[in-house]
C-alpha cells in the first residue's frame, strides 16, 4: 500500500501544473491515472466505482400487486425483462396476462412504468437470482439493441459495454425457471450482425435451454404508419412440441400515413419547443443523407408512413424525421404523435422526460397482441372463450383504435378496419 499523504502531496502539486490531478499528467485524466489511490481501500490501480471493497446497493427486486392475486385471477402469468416503458405490458394484459414481475435500469422509464401500471420494475437482472423470480407462463424482453443497430456499435456479442451478452440473463432465467414459452424483440441490425453468426449462436443457446426456437422479421408498418421492421424470437418448451410447428402470424396491411396520428400540440410552448431553428435546419439541409433522401427528413407527404423512430429522435441530426408547421417550417413529431405511431393507447400517460428516448425504444403494442394471442393459444395457456382464430386480431384492432385521435379520424379507421378480414396464420 502506498502512503497516501505523499500522495495528496503529489496531488497538490499536480493542481498547480494543471495536469491530471494526481500525478500532473496530461496524457490522462484523474479517474484513470495508474497513481490514483483509492479512497476506500487505499490501492492503486481503479477509481473509487471499481473498488472490490466498496459495497453494492442492496438489490431493488420491484414490488408487484399481481403477486398478492390468486392464479384463478389471471388468464397466464409473464415477467417481462429489459421492460422499458413496458410495450410488452400494454398488449399481455389486454391479453388478459398476469405480470408477476418485470425489470428496468433506466430511472426515467421506472418512472413511466409506475405511473401507467402501479408496479415498480425490479433493479439490475444482472444482480437478481433466478430463484428470487416468481413462476411464470411467459417471458418477454427486448434486450439492448444497441451493439446490433445499424445506428449503434454493430460490435454485437464484442461490444465493450458487455450489452452485447445480455441476452445471456434470458438464458440463465430460462434454464432455471422453464417458462412455457418466450418471445423477444431485436432490430433487424441482429439478423445481419456477423453475417447471421450472431443471430445463430443466440438461437443455439436458447435452444440449449429446451426449447424449439423460431424467429422473423415483422414490419409494424403494416398495422401503424411507421415503418419499423423488428426481429422477433419465439420460443416454445419442447414437452409442449405439437405435430404441426407455430407459424407467424400474418399481418394485413392497412395502408396508412402519418395524417392518421398528427396532431399539432394546443400548447404554443411545447410547439416551438419541436420546430427547427434556422440554424438547425441549415445543418439538416446540408447533409449527405439528405440530398440523396429528402424525404427520409423532410416528410412533405403525409399519406406516406414514417421512417423508424429511434431513441435519438430528439437528436435532430440523427436519424430524425420531419414533418410541416407552419409557413416554411418543420418540426419534430410530439411525444404523443410518437406513441401513437408506437401504437400506444391515448390513455397512456408519457412522463414529460425523455418521453420520445422511451418511445424510440419501445416495441409496438398491436404486434405484440398480434404475435402472442396465437402463440398462447399454441402453448394452451389462454381461456376457452379466447381460442377463436380472430382472436388476436380483435384485440389488436381495438388497440389501433385506442391508439387514434378522438376525432373523425378514428371512425374512418373503424370502417376500415371493419373490411378487413382476420389474417390467416
Amino acid at each position: 500500500m502506498q502512503d497516501v499523504s505523499s500522495n495528496k502531496n503529489k496531488r497538490k502539486r499536480s493542481r498547480k501544473a494543471g495536469g491530471c490531478y494526481h500525478c500532473g499528467s496530461d496524457r490522462h485524466r484523474g479517474k484513470q491515472c495508474p497513481d490514483a489511490v483509492c479512497r476506500i481501500c487505499g490501492e492503486t490501480g481503479h477509481d473509487v466505482g471499481g473498488c472490490p471493497r466498496k459495497p453494492l446497493p442492496p438489490v431493488n427486486l420491484g414490488k408487484f400487486k399481481s403477486l398478492e392475486q390468486s392464479p384463478s385471477e389471471g388468464g397466464f402469468t409473464y415477467i417481462e425483462l429489459f421492460a422499458g416503458m413496458g410495450g410488452f405490458r400494454v398488449a399481455l394484459d389486454r391479453l388478459e396476462g398476469r405480470c408477476v414481475f418485470s425489470s428496468e435500469l433506466d430511472r426515467f422509464c421506472t418512472k413511466n412504468y409506475k405511473v401507467n401500471f402501479g408496479d415498480e420494475p425490479a433493479g439490475d437482472i444482472c444482480r437478481i437470482q433466478s430463484e428470487q423470480i416468481p413462476d411464470h407462463d411467459l417471458l418477454v424482453g427486448g434486450f439492448p439493441c444497441q451493439p446490433f443497430s445499424s445506428s449503434g456499435s454493430r460490435l454485437g456479442v464484442d461490444d465493450p459495454t458487455g450489452r452485447g451478452v445480455l441476452f445471456r440473463e434470458i438464458v440463465r432465467i430460462l434454464k432455471h425457471k422453464q417458462p412455457r414459452i418466450f418471445i423477444l424483440e431485436n432490430v433487424r441490425g441482429l439478423y445481419l450482425n456477423n453475417d447471421g453468426k450472431t443471430l445463430k449462436l443466440i438461437v443455439q443457446e436458447l435452444g440449449e435451454c429446451g426449447y424449439e426456437v423460431m424467429y422473423d422479421l415483422i414490419d409494424a408498418v403494416k398495422l401503424l404508419p411507421q415503418e419499423r421492421c423488428r426481429l422477433f424470437l419465439v420460443g416454445i418448451r419442447r414437452d409442449l412440441k405439437q405435430e404441426k410447428d407455430f407459424e407467424f402470424p400474418t399481418l394485413p396491411d392497412l395502408e396508412r400515413g402519418i395524417e392518421d396520428i398528427v396532431q399539432v400540440p394546443k400548447d404554443s410552448q411545447e410547439l416551438e419547443k419541436l420546430i427547427l431553428n434556422p440554424n438547425q435546419l441549415s445543418k439538416v439541409r446540408a447533409q449527405n443523407y439528405t440530398h440523396k433522401h429528402p424525404e427520409a427528413r423532410f416528410l412533405s407527404n403525409l399519406k406516406l408512413p414514417a421512417k423508424t423512430i429511434q431513441s435519438s429522435y430528439m437528436k435532430y441530426m440523427v436519424g430524425s424525421q420531419f414533418i410541416p408547421a407552419k409557413g416554411d417550417k418543420w418540426r419534430r413529431f410530439s411525444s404523443r404523435e410518437v406513441a401513437r405511431l408506437q401504437g400506444f393507447p391515448s390513455t397512456f400517460k408519457l412522463c414529460k422526460d425523455r418521453a420520445h428516448h422511451m418511445i424510440g425504444n419501445a416495441v409496438s403494442p398491436p404486434v405484440i397482441a398480434m404475435l402472442t394471442a396465437p402463440l398462447l393459444q399454441y402453448a394452451e395457456l389462454c381461456r376457452k372463450t379466447n381460442e377463436s382464430v380472430d382472436w388476436g386480431w380483435s384485440v389488436t384492432k381495438s388497440m389501433l383504435l385506442e391508439a387514434a385521435p378522438a376525432d373523425s379520424r378514428k371512425k374512418n379507421l373503424e370502417e376500415k378496419l371493419s373490411t378487413v378480414q382476420c389474417p390467416v396464420v
